[in-house]
């Protein structure tokens, strides 16, 4: 069992936070143990006592992305969402308060290359569609949305939007506002949808 000082995380998570802060920052290709061991005030030694590379570390951000997203999703419908489009503009507003983290990791994540790492990710990427698709098959079940409507394509869709949507604030130096971004996008797929 991992000691922990009062009112701190514990250390794997301290160890995934900062990796998280230091692939925003630099990149997940410049991110190394060392860097991740300055940024918390471990040594190195102290962070393989928790993971044995940095790629088990970069798994376990994924993880952590994962669950943020699928929180952020049950926060937006929580506890009973009226239209369909509350829900996503509350979605996007958490993703806003996050500065994009989750998806700028995905994105960052997938440009290593690694095939495991890549796997997760896509893992990560389908559960969110999922739990997407769960929420539009609900909307339509209300009336809100057209029963004979495509619920994957709609949840995919709405994934890539997040995704992109995210990558143009982030390298915009957040000038960009993606919610003013985000209403003709929703308009259009409201066409279609009602």
């Amino acid at each position: 069992m991992t000691r922990q000082k009062k009112g701190k995380l514990p250390r794997k998570e301290q160890i995934v936070q900062a990796a998280r802060k230091l692939v925003v920052k630099y990149g997940s290709e410049n991110v190394t143990v060392r860097r991740i061991a300055e940024e918390v005030g471990f040594s190195e030694a102290a962070i393989y006592r928790h993971f044995k590379s940095k790629k088990d570390i970069l798994y376990l951000l994924i993880e952590s992305v994962e669950a943020s997203l699928l929180k952020d999703l049950d926060d937006a419908t929580y506890p009973e969402y009226d239209k369909f489009e509350n829900m996503v503009l509350k979605h996007l507003s958490a993703v806003e308060m996050k500065k994009g983290v989750s998806f700028q990791v995905i994105a960052e994540i997938i440009s290593l290359g690694d095939r495991k790492l890549n796997n997760r990710v896509c893992k990560s990427i389908e559960n969110y569609i999922t739990k997407l698709e769960k929420i539009i098959r609900e909307e339509v079940k209300r009336g809100n949305l057209r029963s004979d409507l495509d619920v994957e394509a709609v949840a995919t869709t709405l994934f890539c939007v997040m995704q992109g949507l995210s990558n143009i604030w982030m390298l915009s130096d957040y000038k960009v506002d993606p919610q003013e971004k985000f209403k003709p996008i929703l308009a259009l797929l409201k066409q279609s949808m009602i």
